[in-house]
């Protein structure tokens, strides 16, 4: 079974704990509110994008909690120091309690990068027919996500691609979702998904790059119809899908090439500040 956490410690509300003590158990009476970044050669990406996140998601899920950016960020950095990774993925882990209590973890997670074979042809994805709560909240949803772990088991799979009651695909159970046709990006709109932080570079550089964005969701009826579609996310950042089901896809398309340089040259740019 694989552990849940990586290195010797972790940070449990103010103070550096052993793993030993960690319980990744979430209680009955408990919501957890998350987010995860990533950080390469101790720097951790996009993070100003990412705590905002974390503050909306707490908002959206009715909680209240007092985050100071500052000092969560130096908190933060006693982590990487700590178990000197230099590079992973870290979680923020917020657990509200019925009764008004509330407890914060930050601790690095196993992760499953994208290996050469899925980066240079492509994945396999599946369709999950699940909607979300709170699309625009990072709030754990274990329905959702057992049922998207199955499906990945079982069909062998990479990610699975939520389909709504209309039939519409919205987003990855872990990413977001984006269509290429007629060298037009597709994407869900804004209010119907979970807003990814690689998602928002990839918008800001199709914008920079005068690239027409449409917003809206794909039905499954048009697959066929669409030249490309890759998922975007923190941990695999930019990935071609090869075929959703039976629908088969361009993985090398132009558009999606273009985008993944440039998204790879602003990462660079900035763990090299």
């Amino acid at each position: 079974m694989q552990s849940a956490i990586l290195g010797e410690y972790f940070l449990m509300d103010r103070t550096l704990k052993s793993v030993n003590f960690f319980n990744s158990a979430i209680g009955d009476d408990e919501t957890c509110i998350y987010e995860v970044f990533r950080i390469e050669n101790f720097t951790p990406l996009f993070i100003d994008d990412h705590l905002e996140r974390l503050k909306n998601s707490i908002l959206i899920g009715g909680f209240t909690a007092q985050i100071n950016i500052g000092q969560l960020k130096n908190r933060l950095k006693m982590l990487y120091s700590a178990n000197s990774i230099a590079d992973g993925n870290v979680k923020l882990d917020f657990r509200f309690t019925t009764d008004g209590n509330m407890q914060f973890m930050a601790y690095f997670m196993p992760v499953h990068y994208p290996n050469e074979s899925e980066y240079n042809e492509g994945i396999i994805c599946s369709l999950q027919f699940s909607e979300r709560h709170h699309p625009k909240a990072k709030i754990y949803n274990a329905e959702v996500r057992g049922k998207a772990n199955t499906i990945i088991e079982q069909r062998h799979v990479y990610e699975t691609i939520l389909t709504n009651s209309d039939n519409c695909l919205t987003e990855g159970s872990r990413s977001n979702l984006f269509f290429i046709k007629d060298n037009t990006l597709i994407t869900a709109d804004d209010s119907t998904v979970l807003g990814g932080i690689i998602r928002k570079q990839i918008l800001q550089l199709a914008n920079d790059k005068n690239i027409n964005v449409v917003y809206r969701s794909v039905n499954m009826d048009e697959l066929s119809d669409m030249d490309a579609a890759f998922i975007s996310g923190t941990s695999p950042r930019m990935l071609a899908i090869n075929h959703i089901d039976k629908t088969n896809y361009k993985t090398d398309h132009p558009l999606f090439t273009e985008l993944r340089k440039a998204l790879e040259i602003k990462i660079q740019e900035q763990v090299g500040k």
